[in-house]
């Protein structure tokens, strides 16, 4: 104890003691409590992409893992085909400009050379370029001699030849006659150079700017927009192995004292090149991509011993990585690719379109082969998803990630809206011209509500809606069938709103269950389709009491039948369904299109005046229907369209995979399912607590795969309110791959 303490506790009476100790045990109580919950220091994680290349944003994984992924090989995309490139081509760095790809590689040759047998031992800086990353040309620039000609790639014959390395300046204050940097290294250290244009380099200053460390590898540099500075990534040696360290500056001209990097793991192992760069999805993380390279392994018997691969690392500081141990790129089937310096990848990950029609971008890799083989080398391209390098995952059985506590702020007005989120959804919330009150459901294109909890409704039921400019053809309103031979405990109840449907062609109202079908004649309800008039809005329900069925049509009975006591209504399917039938048949079918409002799925058979009431006025549905089970929907709880309004057995739930509505603020996801997977996420309070409208029950599932789609609740998207708050998300995933989450717009 010190004497400070030891002088403050000697002078407190004994009651200030009591209420000292009483707050000590407090504090320590509500720091302990903190400290459990892990919400000491919640993270703030503002709008930015995170991914789960690390465990930052972790906190727990349940019957879940990280699972590290690979990049896939695609075509040979550059041949070193020429007399001033050759076998050992190498250190190539690949970055997008504007609308133009550009790549700088050596060219270089070792040992003999059938095709040009006096281009060897030679060394240069080359240069191609592409305006889609797959297709590359080596323009002839007419700039440096080789063998007594101009008529090549060639751009830099001065120092640095060895591993010269460009990139695109991104610091606001660079002076724009020099967007082009370059670093480049002899035995004596590390030169900078610069550039106007990217192709006519000169150096910045006739001596290395970093001289401490290993320079015989691809040295980077690149200016570090998230942290402000430019950072400089070479090789050291430590412990008998190649490894990498690091070295900051503020203008690229006076450099810190370099220092090694360190890892979350203690292998001690050759890392050959590092590969750092911020990651341009999320520039606050650092990947890295070095060549492990393992020295006595030689399985070719080549003349140079060693094999290599390819790991990924990570970090949000440029000093403290996560290494895997795994590969992230194996040598593969190739002979030539277990040969020493093979399976190198390029300094870049440039986005590029997928070649597979229907598909999205995609990253591009650039990787080494035929190094040290025959008379040329050639890089392949390699491809993975966007954010793909790790994903969490679980298996069908389900599988739960929470994260630790952290806060998100509400995007800059300006902020582009994901174009995952441009296009239209096939159900949309119509608060322009709704039917009734603020708001309506459009359904756009094919699509269907689930109403949670029905698939037994008991023996007295009211189904209605309100429609307007429903275009003529069968369209599906509720429904539990699934398109074959109707069979038992399979209900649909349909319209025609142009013409005619079932039973030979009589019928423009339809309902049926249990194979006994209840029609109403065209003839008697005519067409009322948005082809007659678009604005007119039309009431249709069904009631079912013990087996006798009546339907209605703006608010008058216009068939009755069924067979008396058949019992309750419930369904082999599942729950009930609003625009399409069940699987096999396609959402496509016979699907209700137009705009529905006050849907009513209730737990009584109403009577002709009471379904003549809630067909005239949509407020006269929840005053007939408060003492009753059931759902209705009217569409007027602002941000969350799908919720019920009836609380006698609780406000049961409506799912669409169909309808969202956008927010300020939403929970964008990159994600891969099967085909019977999905991914649902419950928003946690401080205390752990489900916010109310975020549970799991109340999320939305997705299945599908893409690189950026919104999580709903209720089809809300929208969570500006929780903007600076304290949470955790809670994801439930099933046979599927989370990779990024972010909260933007």
């Amino acid at each position: 104890m010190t004497a400070m303490k030891r002088l403050f506790i000697e002078h407190l009476t004994p009651g200030l003691m009591t209420n000292v100790f009483f707050i000590y045990c407090s504090l320590a109580l509500s720091s302990l409590h903190a400290e459990n919950k892990g919400v000491s220091s919640p993270i703030s994680i503002g709008n930015r992409r995170e991914l789960f290349v690390d465990n930052w944003i972790i906190e727990d994984l349940q019957n879940a893992q990280r699972r590290l992924h690979h990049p896939v090989a695609r075509e040979i995309t550059i041949v070193h085909d020429q007399p001033w490139e050759g076998n050992v081509c190498y250190y190539h760095t690949v970055f997008r400009d504007n609308d133009l790809y550009r790549m700088y590689y050596r060219g270089a040759h070792s040992g003999s050379r059938t095709s040009h047998p006096k281009s060897i031992d030679h060394e240069v800086v080359c240069y191609a370029e592409s305006n889609d990353g797959i297709h590359w040309e080596k323009p002839n620039l007419g700039l440096h001699l080789f063998q007594g000609s101009k008529q090549n790639n060639i751009v830099w014959t001065g120092p640095g030849t060895h591993n010269f390395v460009p990139f695109k300046d991104s610091n606001p204050n660079c002076d724009p006659q020099f967007p082009y940097k370059a670093v480049g290294a002899t035995h004596e250290g590390l030169y900078i150079f610069q550039s106007a244009d990217g192709i006519h380099w000169s150096l910045i200053k006739e001596h290395p700017v970093i001289t401490e460390g290993r320079f015989d590898s691809q040295n980077l540099a690149f200016y570090d927009v998230f942290r402000g500075r430019y950072v400089a990534f070479q090789r050291g040696f430590k412990n008998g192995v190649r490894t990498v360290m690091t070295a900051t500056s503020a203008d690229f001209l006076d450099w810190s004292d370099p220092e090694f990097i360190h890892f979350n793991d203690s292998r001690n192992e050759h890392l050959y090149t590092n590969q750092t760069i911020p990651y341009y999805r999320a520039p606050h993380i650092l990947l890295s991509f070095p060549k492990r390279f393992i020295p006595e392994r030689n399985p070719t018997l080549h003349l140079h011993k060693g094999v290599s691969d390819i790991i990924l690392m990570s970090s949000r500081d440029g000093k403290t990585f996560d290494r895997w141990g795994e590969a992230f790129l194996r040598p593969g089937l190739q002979k030539e690719r277990w040969v020493n310096r093979n399976n190198f990848v390029a300094w870049g990950i440039p986005e590029t379109e997928s070649e597979r029609s229907g598909t999205s971008k995609e990253m591009s890799f650039y990787s080494m082969e035929g190094y040290y083989t025959g008379d040329d080398s050639r890089m392949r391209r390699y491809t993975l998803r966007p954010d793909g390098f790790v994903s969490v995952t679980a298996p069908l059985s389900g599988g739960t990630l929470t994260t630790k506590p952290f806060t998100f702020s509400v995007p800059h007005p300006n902020h582009p809206r994901t174009l995952n989120d441009q296009r239209p959804f096939p159900i949309q919330v119509e608060r322009d011209s709704p039917i009734h009150g603020n708001a309506s459901l459009y359904f756009i294109r094919p699509s269907y509500l689930t109403f949670e909890e029905t698939s037994n409704l008991g023996s007295q039921v009211t189904l209605a809606v309100t429609l307007r400019d429903v275009p003529p053809g069968v369209r599906r309103l509720f429904s539990t069938y699934d398109g074959g031979t109707t069979v038992p405990h399979e209900l649909f109840f349909d319209i025609n709103s142009g013409g005619v449907i079932g039973n030979n062609g009589l019928f423009s109202v339809r309902f049926n269950y249990n194979g006994v079908q209840v029609g109403a004649s065209y003839e008697r309800i005519g067409n009322w389709s948005s082809e007659v008039d678009s604005n007119a809005v039309h009431h249709v329900a069904a009631t079912w009491n013990n087996g006798r069925i009546s339907l209605y049509f703006d608010g008058h009975q216009v068939a009755k039948g069924g067979v008396e006591g058949s019992g309750d209504l419930h369904f082999r399917t599942g729950n009930l369904r609003f625009g399409e039938d069940y699987p096999p048949t396609s959402v496509e079918n016979e699907p209700f299109l137009g705009v529905a409002d006050d849907l009513l799925v209730l737990r009584q058979a109403l009577s002709e005046q009471q379904i003549a009431e809630i067909a005239q006025s949509s407020m006269s549905a929840d005053a007939i229907s408060l003492s009753h089970g059931g759902i209705h929907l009217s569409m007027e709880t602002f941000g969350f369209p799908l919720a019920d309004h009836l609380a006698d057995d609780g406000h049961q739930k409506t799912s669409s995979p169909g309808m969202s509505r956008p927010g300020e603020v939403e929970l964008l996801v990159n994600f891969s399912t099967s085909a019977a997977g999905s991914i649902r996420c419950e928003i946690l309070d401080l205390d752990g607590a489900p916010v109310p409208g975020f549970s799991l029950t109340d999320c939305d599932s997705l299945y599908g795969d893409s690189l950026e789609q919104a999580m709903s609740w209720q089809g809300n998207r929208e969570l500006k309110p929780l903007a600076g708050q304290v949470i955790r998300l809670r994801f439930e995933l099933q046979d599927a791959d989370l990779f990024s989450l972010r909260f933007s717009r």
